[in-house]
């Protein structure tokens, strides 16, 4: 009897000991993998991205031959949708304005000659979809890009002498490829962006053959899941 009784105590202290350390393993096995896939949201979902960019644009052959001043009033809002790795796609929307005085001369015009002051002006609203390439990972700090845009953009090209004026305006094609770099500050959300962008817009009217520029862009980011 007492050997039945040492026996069976053996084995429920054996089945105790074996329960207790595969509870442990599950136990231990759940909590990382737990962690493994929450050390992020953005690792494991499609996540949000939007940035208010201000900056300056550097007019470029074409559009320099119209005006040669720089766009002083150069402003933008970029969303996207950021994959987990190293890829996002998204849309831009801009709006730049640019103006330049000559002293007052005599002009020639269609019908006939005016002594005027000349004001040239020209706005831009670009409407892009974008796609970026990141060089580094969706978490990294700092995240070097290569971005791809394309879509249209609405022209106002208006050309004064004093109170007379000529002008166009027309939705025209454009594309730009941009290179830039985010900054993400902790997990707040918030980082910032900057940002040197090719922009060509395929549109020509009198000086204006082409309007392309170099814009130069900082920008305030948040990013949400």
């Amino acid at each position: 009897m007492k050997t039945i009784k040492k026996c069976f105590g053996l084995i429920v202290g054996l089945l105790v000991s074996t329960t207790s350390a595969v509870w442990a393993q599950n136990e231990q096995t759940y909590e990382e993998q737990y962690e493994k896939t929450s050390s992020s949201m953005y690792d494991r979902y499609v996540t949000g991205s939007a940035t208010v960019f201000y900056g300056v644009g550097i007019p470029l052959s074409g559009q320099k031959a119209y005006i040669d001043r720089n766009v002083n009033q150069n402003f933008a809002l970029g969303l996207e949708a950021v994959f987990p790795g190293h890829f996002s796609v998204g849309g831009r929307v801009g709006y730049q304005y640019v103006s330049q005085r000559y002293p007052r001369q005599v002009y020639r015009l269609s019908d006939g000659n005016v002594s005027a002051v000349q004001t040239r002006t020209l706005t831009l609203v670009p409407v892009l979809a974008t796609a970026s390439a990141y060089l580094t990972s969706v978490n990294s700090a700092i995240r070097p890009y290569i971005q791809a845009g394309a879509g249209g953009a609405f022209v106002d090209y208006t050309n004064y002498w004093g109170t007379l004026s000529d002008g166009k305006q027309s939705f025209r094609p454009a594309v730009a490829p941009a290179a830039g770099v985010k900054f993400l500050l902790g997990k707040s959300g918030l980082g910032a962006e900057v940002q040197a962008q090719y922009q060509h817009i395929f549109f020509k009217y009198n000086e204006l053959s082409k309007s392309n520029s170099l814009l130069l862009s900082a920008g305030l980011s948040y990013r949400w899941y």
